[in-house]
Protein backbone atom coordinates (compact mmCIF):
# COMPACT_ATOMS: atom_id res chain seq x y z
CA UNK A 1 0.00 0.00 0.00
CA UNK A 2 1.42 3.29 -1.10
CA UNK A 3 0.94 5.92 1.47
CA UNK A 4 1.09 9.83 0.28
CA UNK A 5 1.98 12.41 2.53
CA UNK A 6 0.45 16.13 2.26
CA UNK A 7 3.33 18.09 3.52
CA UNK A 8 2.24 22.13 3.45
CA UNK A 9 3.58 25.51 4.11
CA UNK A 10 2.55 27.13 7.09
CA UNK A 11 0.53 30.64 7.10
CA UNK A 12 -1.01 31.18 10.53
CA UNK A 13 -3.54 34.46 9.19
CA UNK A 14 -4.61 36.68 12.27
CA UNK A 15 -8.12 37.37 13.35
CA UNK A 16 -10.42 38.69 16.33
CA UNK A 17 -12.97 36.38 15.93
CA UNK A 18 -16.55 36.87 16.47
CA UNK A 19 -17.31 32.94 16.47
CA UNK A 20 -21.02 33.05 17.30
CA UNK A 21 -21.23 33.94 13.99
CA UNK A 22 -20.67 30.39 13.10
CA UNK A 23 -22.03 28.36 9.67
CA UNK A 24 -25.72 26.64 9.99
CA UNK A 25 -25.06 23.00 11.10
CA UNK A 26 -21.42 23.93 13.08
CA UNK A 27 -21.08 24.58 16.89
CA UNK A 28 -21.15 27.83 17.97
CA UNK A 29 -18.25 29.42 20.09
CA UNK A 30 -20.09 29.59 23.11
CA UNK A 31 -20.67 25.71 23.15
CA UNK A 32 -16.48 25.07 22.81
CA UNK A 33 -14.07 24.93 25.90
CA UNK A 34 -12.21 28.12 26.30
CA UNK A 35 -9.09 26.31 25.97
CA UNK A 36 -9.55 25.05 22.55
CA UNK A 37 -11.41 28.18 21.03
CA UNK A 38 -10.69 32.11 20.58
CA UNK A 39 -14.19 32.93 22.21
CA UNK A 40 -12.53 34.93 25.08
CA UNK A 41 -10.37 36.94 22.83
CA UNK A 42 -11.49 40.87 22.56
CA UNK A 43 -14.04 41.66 19.77
CA UNK A 44 -13.82 43.73 16.94
CA UNK A 45 -15.37 47.06 16.81
CA UNK A 46 -18.40 46.10 14.77
CA UNK A 47 -20.77 42.76 13.63
CA UNK A 48 -20.88 43.74 10.21
CA UNK A 49 -18.38 42.96 7.89
CA UNK A 50 -16.88 45.93 6.21
CA UNK A 51 -15.52 43.35 3.31
CA UNK A 52 -18.71 41.76 1.07
CA UNK A 53 -16.61 38.20 0.40
CA UNK A 54 -13.82 36.26 1.26
CA UNK A 55 -11.95 33.85 -1.15
CA UNK A 56 -9.72 31.06 -0.57
CA UNK A 57 -6.77 29.84 -2.73
CA UNK A 58 -4.40 27.07 -1.75
CA UNK A 59 -3.59 23.70 0.08
CA UNK A 60 -4.14 21.25 2.99
CA UNK A 61 -4.10 24.22 5.51
CA UNK A 62 -6.93 26.23 4.09
CA UNK A 63 -9.20 23.25 2.15
CA UNK A 64 -12.07 22.70 4.15
CA UNK A 65 -13.51 19.92 2.45
CA UNK A 66 -12.76 19.82 -1.68
CA UNK A 67 -10.96 17.24 -1.38
CA UNK A 68 -13.78 15.21 0.46
CA UNK A 69 -15.57 15.32 -3.25
CA UNK A 70 -12.25 14.04 -5.08
CA UNK A 71 -11.52 10.75 -5.94
CA UNK A 72 -7.59 9.06 -5.05
CA UNK A 73 -7.33 12.12 -2.67
CA UNK A 74 -5.34 13.11 0.69
CA UNK A 75 -8.77 13.74 2.77
CA UNK A 76 -9.43 14.55 6.80
CA UNK A 77 -13.02 13.35 6.59
CA UNK A 78 -12.77 10.69 9.30
CA UNK A 79 -12.58 11.08 13.00
CA UNK A 80 -10.57 12.60 14.80
CA UNK A 81 -9.99 15.74 12.71
CA UNK A 82 -12.42 18.28 13.37
CA UNK A 83 -12.69 17.09 17.09
CA UNK A 84 -11.35 20.35 19.36
CA UNK A 85 -14.10 22.82 17.50
CA UNK A 86 -16.47 21.33 15.33
CA UNK A 87 -16.77 17.92 17.07
CA UNK A 88 -16.47 16.32 13.59
CA UNK A 89 -14.67 16.29 10.73
CA UNK A 90 -15.18 18.52 8.19
CA UNK A 91 -12.12 17.62 5.29
CA UNK A 92 -10.25 20.32 7.22
CA UNK A 93 -7.01 19.02 8.13
CA UNK A 94 -6.56 20.30 11.91
CA UNK A 95 -8.12 19.50 14.91
CA UNK A 96 -10.13 22.57 14.53
CA UNK A 97 -10.10 25.95 12.52
CA UNK A 98 -7.77 26.41 9.88
CA UNK A 99 -6.45 30.17 8.90
CA UNK A 100 -9.34 30.29 6.34
CA UNK A 101 -11.66 30.47 8.65
CA UNK A 102 -10.50 33.11 10.96
CA UNK A 103 -9.62 35.28 8.23
CA UNK A 104 -14.01 34.63 7.57
CA UNK A 105 -14.64 35.11 11.35
CA UNK A 106 -12.42 38.65 11.61
CA UNK A 107 -14.20 39.64 8.01
CA UNK A 108 -17.71 38.74 10.00
CA UNK A 109 -18.44 36.42 6.92
CA UNK A 110 -19.73 33.10 7.04
CA UNK A 111 -16.95 29.91 6.65
CA UNK A 112 -16.67 29.99 3.02
CA UNK A 113 -18.06 26.49 2.15
CA UNK A 114 -16.24 24.18 -0.47
CA UNK A 115 -16.60 24.85 -4.14
CA UNK A 116 -17.64 21.61 -4.89
CA UNK A 117 -19.78 21.31 -2.34
CA UNK A 118 -23.09 20.22 -3.99
CA UNK A 119 -25.57 23.39 -4.16
CA UNK A 120 -23.68 25.99 -2.07
CA UNK A 121 -24.05 29.33 -2.67
CA UNK A 122 -20.89 31.90 -2.86
CA UNK A 123 -22.25 35.78 -2.46
CA UNK A 124 -20.47 35.80 0.42
CA UNK A 125 -16.94 34.07 -0.92
CA UNK A 126 -16.20 30.68 -1.71
CA UNK A 127 -13.21 28.37 -0.62
CA UNK A 128 -11.59 26.35 -3.85
CA UNK A 129 -8.06 25.29 -1.88
CA UNK A 130 -7.20 21.84 -2.28
CA UNK A 131 -4.28 19.53 -0.48
CA UNK A 132 -2.06 18.57 -2.12
CA UNK A 133 -1.92 21.63 -4.63
CA UNK A 134 1.37 23.61 -5.58
CA UNK A 135 2.74 26.14 -7.29
CA UNK A 136 3.08 23.97 -10.31
CA UNK A 137 0.88 21.81 -11.63
CA UNK A 138 3.27 18.59 -11.58
CA UNK A 139 3.14 18.64 -7.95
CA UNK A 140 1.65 15.55 -6.51
CA UNK A 141 0.26 14.51 -9.82
CA UNK A 142 0.35 11.20 -10.51
CA UNK A 143 -0.13 10.58 -6.65
CA UNK A 144 -3.24 12.57 -5.97
CA UNK A 145 -6.89 13.63 -7.23
CA UNK A 146 -6.12 17.99 -6.45
CA UNK A 147 -7.33 21.23 -7.87
CA UNK A 148 -4.53 22.99 -9.47
CA UNK A 149 -4.24 26.21 -8.79
CA UNK A 150 -5.19 27.07 -12.76
CA UNK A 151 -8.53 24.70 -12.04
CA UNK A 152 -9.07 26.75 -8.74
CA UNK A 153 -8.98 30.10 -11.17
CA UNK A 154 -11.14 28.17 -13.18
CA UNK A 155 -13.67 27.69 -10.74
CA UNK A 156 -14.01 31.41 -9.17
CA UNK A 157 -14.50 32.26 -12.97
CA UNK A 158 -17.51 29.90 -12.54
CA UNK A 159 -18.41 31.46 -9.29
CA UNK A 160 -18.63 34.95 -10.51
CA UNK A 161 -20.71 33.61 -12.91
CA UNK A 162 -23.08 32.45 -10.52
CA UNK A 163 -22.72 35.56 -8.03
CA UNK A 164 -23.78 37.59 -12.00
CA UNK A 165 -27.33 35.77 -11.70
CA UNK A 166 -27.82 36.22 -8.08
CA UNK A 167 -27.40 39.77 -7.25
CA UNK A 168 -26.75 41.55 -10.95
CA UNK A 169 -23.87 42.58 -12.72
CA UNK A 170 -22.92 46.08 -10.92
CA UNK A 171 -23.46 44.69 -7.86
CA UNK A 172 -21.11 41.93 -8.73
CA UNK A 173 -18.67 43.61 -10.07
CA UNK A 174 -18.44 45.72 -7.12
CA UNK A 175 -18.36 42.54 -4.84
CA UNK A 176 -15.39 41.23 -6.36
CA UNK A 177 -12.88 44.06 -6.45
CA UNK A 178 -14.08 44.39 -2.77
CA UNK A 179 -13.03 41.00 -2.17
CA UNK A 180 -10.50 39.82 -0.30
CA UNK A 181 -8.28 37.04 -1.57
CA UNK A 182 -6.26 34.74 0.20
CA UNK A 183 -3.33 32.48 -0.85
CA UNK A 184 -1.70 29.55 0.80
CA UNK A 185 1.14 27.72 -1.50
CA UNK A 186 4.30 26.77 -1.96
CA UNK A 187 5.22 24.01 0.74
CA UNK A 188 4.13 21.09 -1.48
CA UNK A 189 6.31 22.02 -4.50
CA UNK A 190 9.96 21.32 -2.12
CA UNK A 191 8.04 18.75 -0.19
CA UNK A 192 6.06 16.48 -2.67
CA UNK A 193 8.20 17.90 -5.98
CA UNK A 194 11.71 18.43 -5.33
CA UNK A 195 12.30 16.38 -2.71
CA UNK A 196 11.13 13.33 -3.16
CA UNK A 197 13.32 9.81 -4.04
CA UNK A 198 14.38 10.27 -7.65
CA UNK A 199 12.75 14.12 -8.17
CA UNK A 200 13.25 14.83 -12.24
CA UNK A 201 12.81 18.31 -10.51
CA UNK A 202 16.05 17.64 -8.53
CA UNK A 203 17.98 16.62 -11.58
CA UNK A 204 16.82 19.27 -13.95
CA UNK A 205 17.00 22.20 -11.69
CA UNK A 206 19.51 23.51 -8.35
CA UNK A 207 17.89 24.85 -5.45
CA UNK A 208 18.21 28.34 -6.74
CA UNK A 209 17.01 27.57 -10.34
CA UNK A 210 14.12 25.95 -8.89
CA UNK A 211 13.21 28.61 -6.67
CA UNK A 212 13.41 30.67 -9.68
CA UNK A 213 10.72 28.73 -11.65
CA UNK A 214 8.47 28.78 -8.45
CA UNK A 215 8.78 32.40 -8.01
CA UNK A 216 7.97 33.31 -12.08
CA UNK A 217 5.16 30.89 -12.35
CA UNK A 218 3.39 32.32 -8.89
CA UNK A 219 3.99 35.94 -10.72
CA UNK A 220 2.55 34.51 -13.63
CA UNK A 221 -0.16 32.67 -11.26
CA UNK A 222 -0.90 36.85 -10.10
CA UNK A 223 -0.83 38.18 -13.02
CA UNK A 224 -3.99 35.91 -14.31
CA UNK A 225 -5.90 36.44 -10.78
CA UNK A 226 -5.72 40.28 -11.30
CA UNK A 227 -7.34 39.91 -15.11
CA UNK A 228 -9.98 38.17 -13.05
CA UNK A 229 -11.14 40.57 -11.43
CA UNK A 230 -8.96 40.30 -8.02
CA UNK A 231 -7.27 43.19 -6.54
CA UNK A 232 -6.77 42.68 -2.54
CA UNK A 233 -4.27 39.75 -1.58
CA UNK A 234 -3.01 38.32 1.49
CA UNK A 235 -0.14 36.09 0.33
CA UNK A 236 2.04 33.80 3.16
CA UNK A 237 4.94 33.04 2.90
CA UNK A 238 6.36 29.21 3.51
CA UNK A 239 6.73 28.28 6.84
CA UNK A 240 9.25 26.16 8.73
CA UNK A 241 8.52 22.93 6.40
CA UNK A 242 11.77 21.49 8.19
CA UNK A 243 10.70 21.67 11.54
CA UNK A 244 7.30 19.29 10.33
CA UNK A 245 7.12 15.86 12.52
CA UNK A 246 6.94 14.35 8.76
CA UNK A 247 10.79 16.03 8.50
CA UNK A 248 11.88 15.40 11.84
CA UNK A 249 11.27 12.03 12.05
CA UNK A 250 12.87 11.24 8.74
CA UNK A 251 15.91 13.36 9.06
CA UNK A 252 16.51 14.29 12.87
CA UNK A 253 18.17 12.42 15.87
CA UNK A 254 17.12 14.97 18.40
CA UNK A 255 14.43 16.39 17.60
CA UNK A 256 15.98 19.38 15.80
CA UNK A 257 14.38 20.91 12.54
CA UNK A 258 16.29 20.19 9.36
CA UNK A 259 18.50 23.06 8.31
CA UNK A 260 18.45 22.25 4.37
CA UNK A 261 14.63 22.31 3.91
CA UNK A 262 14.47 25.26 6.41
CA UNK A 263 17.21 26.90 3.84
CA UNK A 264 14.79 26.10 0.67
CA UNK A 265 11.55 27.74 2.80
CA UNK A 266 13.63 30.84 3.46
CA UNK A 267 15.58 30.72 0.18
CA UNK A 268 11.83 31.15 -1.50
CA UNK A 269 10.24 33.27 1.09
CA UNK A 270 13.44 35.92 0.70
CA UNK A 271 12.50 36.04 -2.92
CA UNK A 272 8.79 35.91 -2.74
CA UNK A 273 8.72 39.61 -1.01
CA UNK A 274 9.70 41.65 -3.28
CA UNK A 275 7.77 40.08 -5.81
CA UNK A 276 4.75 41.07 -4.08
CA UNK A 277 5.59 44.28 -4.12
CA UNK A 278 6.47 44.56 -8.08
CA UNK A 279 3.41 43.08 -8.98
CA UNK A 280 1.46 46.04 -6.33
CA UNK A 281 3.53 48.74 -8.00
CA UNK A 282 2.97 47.00 -11.60
CA UNK A 283 -0.83 46.27 -11.51
CA UNK A 284 -2.57 49.00 -10.56
CA UNK A 285 -5.31 49.21 -7.38
CA UNK A 286 -4.33 45.88 -6.30
CA UNK A 287 -2.52 45.40 -2.24
CA UNK A 288 -0.49 42.43 -1.66
CA UNK A 289 -0.21 41.90 1.83
CA UNK A 290 2.93 39.81 2.38
CA UNK A 291 2.40 37.47 5.48
CA UNK A 292 5.80 36.07 7.05
CA UNK A 293 4.48 33.25 8.76
CA UNK A 294 8.00 31.41 8.81
CA UNK A 295 8.92 33.99 11.31
CA UNK A 296 5.16 33.75 13.88
CA UNK A 297 5.65 29.86 13.78
CA UNK A 298 9.59 29.55 14.67
CA UNK A 299 9.26 32.03 17.25
CA UNK A 300 6.24 29.94 18.81
CA UNK A 301 8.27 26.99 18.35
CA UNK A 302 11.54 28.34 19.24
CA UNK A 303 9.87 29.68 22.48
CA UNK A 304 7.38 26.70 22.94
CA UNK A 305 7.40 26.57 26.59
CA UNK A 306 6.64 29.84 27.00
CA UNK A 307 3.49 29.63 25.39
CA UNK A 308 2.16 26.68 26.97
CA UNK A 309 3.33 23.57 24.76
CA UNK A 310 5.14 20.95 26.04
CA UNK A 311 5.47 18.94 22.79
CA UNK A 312 6.86 21.09 19.29
CA UNK A 313 8.34 17.89 17.37
CA UNK A 314 5.80 15.13 17.60
CA UNK A 315 1.71 15.29 16.35
CA UNK A 316 -0.88 14.72 18.61
CA UNK A 317 -2.85 12.52 16.13
CA UNK A 318 -0.34 9.64 15.16
CA UNK A 319 1.14 6.46 16.89
CA UNK A 320 4.93 5.27 17.31
CA UNK A 321 5.62 2.97 13.86
CA UNK A 322 8.56 1.12 12.46
CA UNK A 323 11.43 1.32 14.46
CA UNK A 324 12.67 2.15 18.20
CA UNK A 325 13.31 5.72 19.30
CA UNK A 326 11.13 9.37 19.37
CA UNK A 327 12.01 10.02 15.88
CA UNK A 328 12.15 6.91 13.59
CA UNK A 329 8.65 7.36 12.04
CA UNK A 330 5.18 7.40 12.69
CA UNK A 331 2.02 6.41 11.22
CA UNK A 332 0.21 9.64 10.44
CA UNK A 333 -3.36 10.92 11.91
CA UNK A 334 -6.00 7.99 11.53
CA UNK A 335 -9.47 7.15 13.29
CA UNK A 336 -7.11 3.99 14.53
CA UNK A 337 -4.13 5.49 15.35
CA UNK A 338 -6.37 7.65 18.27
CA UNK A 339 -4.81 11.14 19.59
CA UNK A 340 -3.40 12.52 22.77
CA UNK A 341 -5.56 13.94 25.86
CA UNK A 342 -3.52 17.32 25.72
CA UNK A 343 -3.45 18.45 22.17
CA UNK A 344 -3.81 22.22 23.86
CA UNK A 345 -0.25 21.64 24.84
CA UNK A 346 1.23 20.27 21.00
CA UNK A 347 2.43 22.21 18.40
CA UNK A 348 1.48 19.87 15.54
CA UNK A 349 -2.17 17.95 15.01
CA UNK A 350 -0.44 15.66 12.27
CA UNK A 351 2.90 15.04 10.80
CA UNK A 352 2.10 18.38 8.63
CA UNK A 353 -0.29 20.30 10.06
CA UNK A 354 -0.54 22.67 13.23
CA UNK A 355 -3.08 22.28 15.96
CA UNK A 356 -5.93 25.20 16.03
CA UNK A 357 -4.05 26.52 19.28
CA UNK A 358 -0.80 27.33 17.25
CA UNK A 359 -3.44 29.41 14.79
CA UNK A 360 -4.89 31.18 17.59
CA UNK A 361 -1.83 32.50 18.75
CA UNK A 362 -0.45 33.67 15.81
CA UNK A 363 -3.45 36.24 14.92
CA UNK A 364 -3.09 38.85 17.03
CA UNK A 365 0.26 39.15 15.26
CA UNK A 366 -1.07 39.37 11.79
CA UNK A 367 -4.11 41.12 12.52
CA UNK A 368 -2.67 44.11 14.41
CA UNK A 369 1.06 43.44 14.18
CA UNK A 370 3.98 45.56 12.43
CA UNK A 371 6.06 45.31 9.31
CA UNK A 372 7.85 43.06 10.87
CA UNK A 373 5.72 40.34 10.61
CA UNK A 374 3.28 41.90 7.92
CA UNK A 375 3.55 44.33 5.58
CA UNK A 376 3.25 47.05 3.61
CA UNK A 377 -0.08 46.83 5.86
CA UNK A 378 -1.53 44.24 8.41
CA UNK A 379 -5.11 42.28 7.68
CA UNK A 380 -7.02 45.06 9.92
CA UNK A 381 -6.05 47.58 8.03
CA UNK A 382 -6.65 45.84 4.67
CA UNK A 383 -9.89 44.96 6.02
CA UNK A 384 -10.77 49.05 5.96
CA UNK A 385 -9.72 49.71 2.44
Amino acid sequence: MIRVYVVVAFAFVSVVVDAARTRSGELECAQQPESYSNCNLPRTTTTKSVVPAYFVFGDSLVDVGNNNYLPLAAHANFPPYGETFFRKPTGRFSDGRNVGDFIAQALRLPFASPYLKPHAVFNKGANFASAGSGLLDATNMGLLSLLTLPQQFQYFQQTKTQIVALIGQLAADQLIEDAIYSFTLGGNDYINNYLIPFSTRSQQYTIPQYQDLLISTLYGHFQTAYSLGMRKFTVSNIGPIGCTPSEVVRGSLNGSCITSIQDMAMGFNVALKPMTEKLQAELPGSVFVYIDSFTVVMNIINNAASYGFTVKDSPCCSAACCGVGPYLDFIDCETSTGYCNNREEYVFWDLFHPTERVNILAQQQFLNGGLDVVSPMNVAQLMNL
